[in-house]
C-alpha cells in the first residue's frame, strides 16, 4: 500500500516538473531564434497596409528551407511567429525562379524616389516587399501596387505569383471574404431586434 502511494506521488511530482511555467515550445524558440540569425541565407517576401482589409505579414524562408510566417492583420493566424518546414529545395526553387524572371534588373522601388518609373499612381495601395539576402544575390524590391504602369509589371506579378506557390501559405493568409464581411453580421443581427 504505501509503496503505490509512494509511486503515484512520485509521479505527480515529474508530471509537474514538465510543465514548468513558462515553457515555451521547441517550435516557438527555434522560430525566434531563427528570425534573427543571419547564418542563413534567406528570402523574405512581406505584404503592407492599404486602406481596407489588405492582409499584412512577412513570410521568411531560409536555406534549410525553413518559412516562418509573422501574421499582423487581417490575416488569419496573427499569434506570433508560425512556422513549418517546406518540400527539400523550396527555397532553391525561389531563386530559381528569381532568376528565370532576372529579378536582380527589377527597379528597388516601384515608384522610384522621382516617380519617373511609374505612370500615375494611385492611392490608398498595399506594397509588396521582396528580398534576397544570398551570397549570389542581394536585391529587394518595394512595389507600391498603386504603381500600375511599368515595363516589367506583367513579369514581376508573374515571379510573385510563382513564389506565391511555393510559399503555401493560405491556410495562415485565410479568405478575403472573411474579413470583409465581417461588419455585415453585426449588422445583420441589429435589424432583426
Amino acid at each position: 500500500m504505501k509503496l503505490s502511494n509512494f509511486c503515484i506521488l512520485l509521479a505527480g511530482l515529474l508530471l509537474s516538473a514538465c510543465a514548468s511555467e513558462g515553457y515555451t515550445p521547441y517550435l516557438d524558440r527555434f522560430s525566434e531564434y531563427a528570425l534573427d540569425d543571419d547564418d542563413y541565407e534567406r528570402f523574405t517576401l512581406e505584404r503592407t497596409a492599404c486602406f481596407g482589409f489588405c492582409p499584412i505579414f512577412k513570410v521568411t524562408v531560409d536555406e534549410r528551407d525553413f518559412l516562418f510566417f509573422q501574421g499582423e492583420r487581417f490575416v488569419t493566424e496573427t499569434d506570433g511567429v508560425l512556422s513549418k518546414r517546406l518540400p527539400k529545395g523550396s527555397f532553391k526553387k525561389i531563386l530559381r525562379i528569381a532568376r528565370d524572371h532576372e529579378f536582380s534588373q527589377f527597379d528597388p522601388s516601384y515608384p522610384n524616389a522621382d516617380r519617373n518609373n511609374c505612370g500615375p499612381i494611385a492611392t490608398d495601395n498595399p506594397s509588396i516587399i521582396l528580398a534576397f539576402d544570398t551570397e549570389h544575390l542581394d536585391h529587394a524590391v518595394k512595389w507600391y501596387r498603386g504603381c500600375s504602369q511599368f515595363d516589367s509589371r506583367a513579369e514581376l506579378e508573374e515571379m510573385i505569383a510563382a513564389v506565391d506557390a511555393v510559399l503555401d501559405i493560405d491556410e495562415w493568409v485565410g479568405p478575403r471574404d472573411a474579413f470583409m464581411n465581417a461588419g455585415d453580421e453585426d449588422d445583420d443581427e441589429q435589424s432583426e431586434t
